[in-house]
């Protein structure tokens, strides 16, 4: 079942470009390697138990525009053996270099490529040198909007009578090997020559119409609407998945057309090129995303009906995302807690080619009476914000190797000392978190970790505190 929570929206935005920012982890507060041993001069640790259960969330966040932030659109078909399929696609518009139909007078046009630079990172198995995909390039029949706000499952219709290209079917491993034109080595990507009767059945009615316009973007996407990228079956599926980058500084480090032409009346000169390019600022994209767990074992934690479960997973956006109510604050007394610190234990026995997600983020859940003046549902920033005016707001959240019953194990750990401090104040006994990956490579990664009611308390899914009781 989907499960869409609007609230989150604001922060969704924010976490879109958390990867590009710096950060700071619990040590801000306390080193996280000190835990004082119970009874040490008014020093004591507890730790309070946790319900854990996974729900799928589709929202993640398309079309906005950040400055400096590179756009990146994972393409391809690829099955995970525990989490199921992962479809996506590449729907982005372009403009014209010069937006003028005279660049073509008395000339020729030979032939044209689309280009879609290689980001350099592919999730899944990226060391199988045999594994292949197969794209096509279609025209969309439905506008995009520039900076505009669409998510994951958002789908724009495409020209499928017509297609833009043939397939085009490239290795996978090579994604990253650079591209050879005429002699020279250029940026790696996937380079699919364009059918160009087609291409120009669209291209120089749209151009002509951005000629001495006024507002020459909009008309020429008012005829040339976009561009979709996708893989010729989606039920052919590989383990390997490509993201690509859109935003470039020439025609081969970012996405677009490359139209080549020469002057009419002298066949034999060099050919010339026109370019059109994707903008972060004036083009619309949307990465569109399908999953389809129904014959995987994650369906069964979506579907869960257990009041507390042991396995949780957790994706970046759109995938699967924790809800996690931790219980018994009222048991701690009061006092100064050093150290509040959330730990999620991977399971080593499901870690494999897929990687596990960079960080995870937390929010807050109201329950309508904490945090006081919430409405009951709605999502919050934690109290633990540091600094609080950064974007990316939220102490640690990173993978870490860590020691439980004297076993090695790897854990994220979140710190949330200010939180349960104001659960005390205002003696609120649970405190309802969510958590999600980010929304940098959309889709990719995945960790299963022990939840609340797992039967090993060394992966069992708990809150640490470190607190200084009051005489």
């Amino acid at each position: 079942m989907t499960h869409r929570f609007s609230p989150l929206l604001l922060l969704a935005i924010l976490f879109a470009v958390a990867f590009s920012q710096s950060s700071c982890k619990e040590n801000t507060l306390i080193n996280s390697n000190i835990s004082p041993s119970d009874n040490a001069i008014g020093v004591y640790s507890t730790s309070l138990s946790c319900i854990t259960h996974t729900y799928f969330d589709d929202t993640g966040v398309m079309g906005l525009y950040f400055p400096n932030i590179n756009t990146f659109m994972g393409v391809g078909s690829l099955t995970d053996d525990y989490f199921g399929k992962m479809v996506g696609s590449a729907n982005f518009q372009v403009l014209p270099q010069y937006p003028n139909i005279a660049v073509y007078n008395d000339m020729t046009i030979d032939s044209a490529v689309l280009m879609l630079p290689y980001s350099g990172y592919s999730y899944g198995d990226t060391a199988d040198q045999t594994l292949t995909q197969s794209y096509q390039a279609f025209f969309l029949n439905e506008e995009l909007t520039p900076n505009n706000l669409y998510y994951s499952y958002t789908k724009k219709e495409i020209d499928v009578a017509s297609p833009l290209s043939e397939v085009t079917t490239v290795n996978l491993y090579h994604l990253k090997d650079s591209l050879s034109v005429k002699g020279e080595n250029k940026h790696p990507g996937l380079r699919m020559k364009l059918k160009l009767p087609v291409l120009l059945n669209r291209l120089l009615p749209a151009l002509t119409l951005a000629s001495n316009n006024s507002t020459p973007n909009t008309a020429f996407h008012s005829i040339f609407k976009g561009l979709c990228v996708r893989v010729e079956n989606s039920n052919q599926s590989t383990k390997a998945y490509p993201y690509f980058r859109l935003n470039g500084t020439d025609e081969y480090s970012g996405a677009g057309l490359i139209v080549y032409y020469h002057p009419t009346a002298t066949p034999g000169v060099d050919t010339l090129s026109h370019r059109y390019f994707f903008s972060s600022e004036n083009c619309g994209f949307i990465n569109n995303v399908t999953k389809s767990y129904g014959h995987y074992p994650v369906n069964s934690l979506y579907t869960s009906v257990q009041a507390n479960d042991s396995i949780i997973g957790l994706q970046n956006q759109p995938g699967a995302s924790l809800d996690i109510l931790v219980t018994g604050i009222n048991s701690l007394p009061k006092g100064v807690i050093n150290k509040a610190e959330l730990q999620l234990v991977m399971l080593p026995w499901r870690t494999n080619k897929f990687a596990p997600p960079t960080r995870l983020y937390p929010t807050r859940i109201s329950n309508g009476v904490y945090p006081a003046g919430t409405v009951a549902g709605g999502v919050y920033n934690v109290e633990d914000r540091f600094p609080e005016s950064s974007r990316q707001a939220v102490l640690d959240g990173y993978l870490h190797g860590i020691t439980r019953d004297g076993v090695g194990v790897q854990a994220y750990t979140i710190g949330l000392p200010r939180e349960i401090m104001s659960c005390i104040a205002a003696k609120n006994d649970t405190l309802h978190l969510r958590l999600t990956g980010t929304q940098d490579l959309v889709g990719a990664f995945r960790m299963l970790a022990g939840g609340g009611n797992h039967p090993d308390p060394v992966y069992r899914a708990k809150l640490f505190v470190v607190y200084s009781s009051l005489n």
